[in-house]
This record gives C-alpha cells, sequence and structure tokens, in this order.
C-alpha cells in the first residue's frame, strides 16, 4: 500500500531513521575499543532493526506493518552480519584487491580506516553481501519486489562503506576527536542505507 505521504519527506524520515541507528552503532562501537576488531557488532543488528524498521513504515500507521518491518530488520541485519562475519577475510581480501586496482598508489590507506586500523572501505563487498540479505528480509516481510530491494540495498550499503569512513575521518580530524569520526561514519552508513531503502520501498510497494 502507497503511504501518504511525499517521496522527499519519507526519504529524509527514512535517512534520519538509519542515520540515528548508525550514530548509535558508531556509539557502541567507540566504546568497545581498543578491543574491537569487526564493525558488525551484535548490538547494531537491535539498534538498526529497531530504527530502520520503524522508519520505514511509521507514516503506514500500522502497528503490524511497523512490527513486520523491525521483525525484517533484526533478522536481516542479524543474518547478514552472520554471513558477512563468516566471508570476512575472503572479501575483505578481494575487496581490498579491486580497490588497489581503483586507487592511486599514493593514496593513505588508514584514511580509509579508523583508529585503531578498524577497517571500514576494505570490508565493501561484505557490506554488499550484506546489504543485499538486509533488503531480501524487508521485501520478504514487506511484500516488495525481491530483486529490486536486493541490489538498493547492497549498493547503498557498499556505497556507505565507501564513502562514510572517508567524510568521517575528514570531520573527526577537524575536531581532534575519534568518536567524531565514528559517529559521522556509521551515521552516513545508516542514512545512505536508509535513502536506497526508502527509494525501493516507495517504488514498488
Amino acid at each position: 500500500m502507497k503511504q501518504n505521504i511525499s517521496l522527499g519527506k519519507y526519504l529524509l524520515f527514512c535517512a534520519l531513521g538509519f542515520g540515528l541507528g548508525g550514530f548509535l552503532w558508531g556509539w557502541v562501537l567507540y566504546s568497545e575499543l581498543p578491543d574491537l576488531e569487526y564493525p558488525f557488532h551484535y548490538l547494531a543488528i537491535v539498534i538498526m532493526g529497531l530504527f530502520g524498521g520503524v522508519s520505514l513504515k511509521l507514516f503506514s500507521k500500522s502497528i503490524k506493518e511497523i512490527s513486520k518491518a523491525v521483525l525484517a530488520g533484526f533478522l536481516g541485519f542479524g543474518v547478514g552480519f552472520l554471513v558477512g562475519g563468516v566471508s570476512v577475510y575472503p572479501l575483505s581480501f578481494i575487496g581490498t584487491f579491486l580497490l588497489s586496482i581503483i586507487l592511486p598508489s599514493s593514496t593513505n590507506v588508514n584514511f580509509l580506516e579508523l583508529e585503531p586500523n578498524i577497517g571500514i572501505t576494505v570490508y565493501w563487498l561484505a557490506f554488499l553481501l550484506i546489504g543485499a540479505i538486509i533488503g531480501l528480509f524487508y521485501a520478504l516481510f514487506l511484500k516488495l519486489k525481491i530483486w529490486s530491494l536486493i541490489w538498493r540495498a547492497g549498493l547503498g550499503f557498499a556505497l556507505g562503506s565507501l564513502i562514510s569512513p572517508i567524510i568521517g575521518n575528514l570531520i573527526g580530524s577537524l575536531f581532534n576527536s575519534l568518536l567524531v569520526s565514528y559517529l559521522i561514519t556509521f551515521s552516513l552508513i545508516g542514512v545512505i542505507l536508509g535513502l536506497f531503502l526508502a527509494w525501493g520501498n516507495r517504488d514498488n510497494a
């Protein structure tokens, strides 16, 4: 069922919902330093699933639809993080190799990561896979066109992982704050994913 709200307002709302989830995700990861190894934290499953799911279906004014979206988010992020975590080594190796072909040799690789050496950009293929799984669950639970949401969510999550650390590090360096870097990076990852999911939801609901 189409939601009675303009596309621009819906995109903004979903960007804010997933962005807030990403903000809290970044806060959780920062609190785990220096023992943090991977960005795929179990608390992000709950955080992103809750705020993302609510933002996707809040304007439907249906508790059932909101509940389905939240459940889809829990399962999508949960299964996605599980699969992504298992396959992170081969995917990061392939992803790093592909980036080395695209990026100039003079590029500061550390600038694409978050201290202390938390790879975000090098995991872009893992984010692509996780995003596709997230899109699959949202499509199944919300009865949307499967492939349409899979590629949008996968592309959005991958783009977020490639772009956000650069911006996060830039802004964090301006404030001389690692916390700011984490918050900006994961907020932007959430925002970009939210925009792509909202686009897919409105395009084929």
